[in-house]
């Protein structure tokens, strides 16, 4: 059996403030630690169900250098490095195939603009104000959730802030398991279980994932006939500069689209258009 990983760090336990997440700021290294324990935790509960299962962990967030490998657990390989202009183009699903049965989309957040949501953006939080599929607005799990089912691989669990839930409910096909890491009351607070609490919860959340999939009860986010993702920017300007990008096209003042048969290669086309988007290459795409 083999498990792709997708992580993000803001639904991970304990993360509720931007001097977590970032390098260079005071509480990083802790944040990087929390991120590794909750993907160990999950590849645990995988194991007690599956003890020879394989895993492959995309680090997911910012620089893409945040997962512990001396720490991780040596089931698992990593992908680790920037998501650039050339580099990357699956972004948080990076090294998805074919090969593998199900993915985990551990540390995931809420889309832009949720309410009381914790730390919630959409991929570029200074630049994306909502990313469209097929004309509906989702958030970073239903986007790779699409990108992992042109592979014809179905998202098992789904870990991160408790109102990732409805969203997630909403916008995935059913059979997932879900598992909160902390109850979310604002942009930057929540209630936190401590690290014990929810990594045992997350384990067995994964074993019950694993389960699940073993007795055919998951489903692929798959969509028949093309795939037109659209993001729509906070700023002309960046729309303006996607556009640079062959296959990409302007759909209003701040908005532009790409449209494929894959949603895997649609999402290449954008997010190159996104990274061209950026008058500069941020620091943490370099």
């Amino acid at each position: 059996m083999k498990i792709f990983i997708s992580a993000d760090i803001e639904g991970i336990t304990g993360i509720v403030h931007r001097d977590q997440i970032f390098p260079g700021e005071p509480n990083y290294a802790q944040g990087c630690r929390l991120m590794t324990e909750d993907i160990n935790a999950a590849i645990e509960g995988a194991l007690e169900v599956e003890p020879s299962a394989e895993f492959l962990v995309c680090d997911g967030h910012g620089t893409m250098r945040n997962i512990l490998l001396e720490t991780l657990n040596p089931a698992a390989q990593l992908v680790t490095g920037s998501a650039g202009r050339n580099n990357r183009l699956l972004c948080q699903s990076e090294g998805v195939d074919e090969s593998h049965d199900m993915v985990f989309l551990n540390g995931y957040h809420s889309k832009a603009g949720t309410p009381n949501g914790l730390l919630c953006h959409t991929l570029l939080s200074l630049h994306v104000c909502n990313f469209r599929i097929n004309g509906e607005i989702v958030g970073e799990a239903a986007i790779n959730a699409a990108v992992c089912g042109s592979y014809g691989v179905p998202v098992a669990l789904i870990t991160g802030n408790s109102e990732l839930e409805s969203e997630a409910e909403a916008t995935l096909p059913p059979g997932f398991t879900f598992c909160s890491t902390k109850t979310s009351i604002g942009f930057s607070a929540a209630i936190c279980k401590t690290p014990i609490k929810s990594h045992a919860d997350i384990r067995a959340a994964a074993k019950l994932a694993v389960t699940n999939f073993k007795q055919g009860k998951l489903s692929t986010l798959a969509y028949d006939g093309p795939v037109t993702m659209e993001v729509e920017s906070y700023k002309r300007e960046f729309a303006d500069n996607a556009c640079v990008v062959p296959g990409v096209e302007k759909t209003g003042e701040r908005s532009f689209s790409a449209t494929h048969n894959s949603a895997a290669e649609c999402f290449m086309l954008i997010w190159r258009a996104m990274t061209y988007g950026m008058e500069e290459t941020p620091w943490m795409l370099r």
